[in-house]
């Protein structure tokens, strides 16, 4: 692990690429293994040739992870998932980068400007200092300032009856709702928009996994308590690993997510497994966040030399097309598995030509596609839309 430290100006100069997708960073992962043992395998990847940068460059690094086409006065805007976003229309406000950072400054109202949130709240692991999750950029959104002030350290869940405070997207703040929460009412909780709610699942759900070696030291900070379980495995309560997993599965991963996780890579060396393998989640965390079923069957890598990618994704038109990095030279078998690694199509494909999937009889949700060639493997996920 190496520390580094960063000045303003140099903040522009240290990605030199752009990542596009995770390539090979998985490779060397054993898929063979489940529940723990792969959690704790994932752990170990995320963590090598980890860079820690300082806390106070994470903003700098926004032009590189959250900016999105504004839609009006031309430029970039920075997307904030907590009060700006409305993916039904017209954005709420239209934070520039950087000129409204908030750098000090605190608002008494929505759209004044933006600051940099801790999702997994910081109080829960010691606040600042704490390195390197104190400065770990794939769980430090932008964030509407006042929203990001009447968050405090909740933890996510539905909001039940009783509202406090409602943003301009329709997030909510408010008293838990403890039948969608799984029983839990120890406090209020925070609710993202459903576009969102997958979002901030993964984020827990990786902090969880890359700091796994570390929670036990949490466990009695504020309400970590009402959250986290104090062990390496799962990490979570039941209550909220089962509404992680939930969420996860409502909101599969955006490509503005994916391209995060890229763009997050490129800065600090390591990825959210969950972005790119959303059908891993119930692998370590137990069909709908029961840990005791962790899903103890999968497709099993056999690296193979061939690349390939799949398109649309999500597959919205009931066809999927494949694309390999080379020409096959003997025909090829094209297998579409579940979550369970159960085989639900299968057909073989000719060396000349590889036709379009066929997955309009697939219900919507996550699955993984196995292209087996010479006796070894590739596997990619997909969602059907």
């Amino acid at each position: 692990m190496r520390i580094l430290y960063i000045s303003i100006i140099s903040v522009f100069l240290s990605v030199c690429t752009a990542v596009a997708g995770p390539g090979t960073y998985y490779n060397s992962i054993d898929t063979s293994k489940s529940c723990s043992a792969f959690k704790t395998a994932l752990a170990q990847l995320i963590t090598q040739n980890y860079v820690i940068i300082q806390y106070g460059s994470v903003d700098n690094y926004y032009n590189l992870t959250d900016l999105k086409p504004a839609e009006s006065g031309g430029g970039d805007v920075i997307a904030d998932k907590y009060s700006s976003e409305n993916p039904n229309g017209a954005d709420y406000c239209s934070f520039r980068y950087p000129a409204d950072f908030c750098l000090g400054r605190s608002s008494s109202t929505e759209c004044f400007c933006y600051d940099k949130e801790h999702v997994f709240p910081k109080s829960w692991f010691g606040g600042a200092d704490v390195y390197p999750m104190y400065s770990d950029i794939h769980f430090i959104w932008p964030a509407d300032n006042y929203v990001n002030f009447r968050k405090g350290n909740l933890s996510i869940g539905y909001v039940g009856s009783t509202i406090i405070y409602t943003s301009k997207n329709s997030t909510k703040i408010g008293t838990s709702n403890s039948s969608l929460n799984y029983g839990y009412n120890s406090s209020n909780v925070f609710e993202p928009i459903d576009s969102f709610k997958g979002d901030f699942a993964r984020a827990y759900l990786y902090v969880v996994t890359r700091y796994q070696d570390s929670i036990v030291n949490w466990i009695g900070r504020s309400t970590s308590g009402n959250v986290l379980d104090g062990n390496k495995y799962p990490g979570l309560d039941p209550w909220i690993l089962q509404l992680c997993v939930k969420w996860h599965k409502l909101d599969p991963p955006s490509q503005f997510e994916r391209n995060r996780n890229d763009a997050v890579q490129g800065i600090q060396g390591n990825r959210n497994p969950y972005i790119d393998n959303p059908h891993w989640v119930e692998k370590v965390f137990g069909i709908n966040g029961i840990s005791s079923s962790c899903v103890a069957t999968a497709v099993k890598y056999n690296k193979s030399s061939i690349e390939f990618s799949i398109y649309p994704n999500p597959a919205t038109n009931g066809l999927l097309n494949l694309k390999t990095s080379t020409i096959l030279t003997e025909d090829a078998v094209i297998e579409v598995t579940d979550i369970l690694g159960r085989t639900l199509i299968s057909q073989k494909i000719n060396a000349l030509s590889i036709p379009a999937v066929d997955v309009s009889n697939l219900t919507n949700g996550m699955y993984f596609l196995n292209l087996i060639y010479k006796d070894s493997n590739n596997v990619s996920s997909f969602i059907k839309e």
